[in-house]
């Protein structure tokens, strides 16, 4: 999974709302953790606000009288969430150097070599669908997680683009990623975008499901078991009452045979047939736990199957349309007496989108094996720099 998400926390629930509040035309009048909202007539929402008072809060039942609660889990979030997810607002920003600084990965700046120059040119604009999604993966029983993901993937050749989703997130939290001009999107783009950017999103949110999944597995395992022996021991208590039972009943035989009086032999009559009826229903429930142990509890294992079957929901919430500049990173290094100026493709907000190697020995550069210098070459601190 890439870092581009975000655990559906206070921070993040309270961007997220202003965000989607001001896609709707919404004035917001803030005092400290209190906004005063009010939405246009024409607003394009099932929303009702008009003087509203919205308070962030870390728990819904902590909202003050009269105001409503934006925090996780709080009604209305779930509210706009769900709005968001069919309305799907589509934005557009444009990425350029002159907005963000020049970042360098860890396997250039992890190592000894120096920086000593860096400049861009820029050589034409791609186009990258970045979508925010509400995640939730749960169970019926115990589990539950929330997040937004962010996802990017190039209009050009439909590939992830994971460094520019971790930027749109981080302009996304910081409350930075206000609507500028550029190209919008025409239905059949977006929908195969979209598509991609789900498929994308699957592969990232696999490992968490997986290992939901696998909890509840051994949760639903936990609980079978307990519920075994439960039977189990219910059937020996059973067993043991049926014995005390037919004592019981053998002795209010006896005590009709015994009975001179004609009153003491109907009340031993009744008796016996209050023990007889009562051992009947012994008998048929430890001949229903007998079926169940030889069947292996068929409704229970099914009961606790829907308790702890997952539900995934991944639901686009917004959709922007992001312009990023594309051309060459050229880069001068320095280490003790070599100097060595090295060219990398590069994208603002992406990053540089090579995967460079050891010249020596092919090894991959990362943050654990930095770039070196060796003369005019480029080298791996860890592999081949010793």
């Amino acid at each position: 999974m890439t870092d581009a998400a975000l655990p559906v926390t206070e921070r993040v629930v309270e961007r997220f709302t202003e965000a989607y509040l001001r896609s709707l035309g919404a004035e917001i009048e803030k005092q400290g953790r209190r906004w005063t909202v009010t939405l246009p007539a024409d607003a394009d929402t099932a929303l009702e606000l008009d003087g509203d008072v919205l308070e962030i809060v870390s728990d819904p039942d902590e909202v003050n009288e009269g105001a409503i609660a934006i925090s996780p889990e709080a009604p209305f979030v779930e509210r706009m969430l769900d709005e968001s997810a069919d309305r799907t607002p589509l934005g557009s920003l444009s990425l350029t150097q002159d907005q963000f600084e020049l970042q360098l990965p860890p396997w250039i700046t992890g190592g000894t070599v120096e920086v000593v120059d860096r400049s861009f040119t820029p050589y034409y604009d791609r186009r990258a669908l970045c979508a925010l999604f509400h995640v939730g993966i749960e169970t019926v029983s115990e589990y539950q997680t929330e997040e937004l993901h962010a996802v990017a993937v190039d209009l050009n050749d439909h590939e992830e683009r994971p460094r520019l989703a971790e930027t749109y997130l981080d302009l996304a939290e910081d409350g930075q990623r206000n609507p500028s001009e550029g190209r919008q999107f025409d239905e059949q783009t977006l929908g195969d975008a979209i598509e991609t950017a789900n498929e994308v999103l699957e592969r990232e949110i696999s490992p968490m499901v997986r290992d939901t999944r696998e909890r509840a597995t051994r949760a639903a395992e936990v609980e079978l078991d307990e519920y075994r022996q439960f039977v189990q021991q219910r059937r020996e208590e059973i067993d043991e009452e049926i014995s005390r039972l037919n004592d019981r009943i053998e002795d209010e035989t006896e005590a009709i045979d015994a009975a001179t009086e004609q009153a003491e032999r109907v009340e031993a009559l009744r008796k016996r047939k209050e023990l007889q009826s009562e051992l009947d229903d012994r008998r048929a429930e430890l001949d229903d736990l007998t079926e169940q142990i030889e069947r292996n509890f068929p409704e229970k294992r099914r009961e606790v199957r829907e308790r702890h079957d997952l539900t995934v929901r991944m639901r686009p919430v917004t959709a922007t349309s992001v312009s990023y500049e594309r051309g060459d990173l050229v880069l001068e290094l320095s280490a003790g007496d070599a100097t060595v100026e090295k060219s990398y493709s590069y994208a603002i907000g992406a990053g540089v989108m090579e995967e460079p190697s050891c010249d020596r020995c092919g090894r991959q550069l990362t943050g654990e094996n930095p770039l070196a210098l060796e003369r005019n070459r480029v080298i791996g601190d860890t592999c081949c720099g010793n």
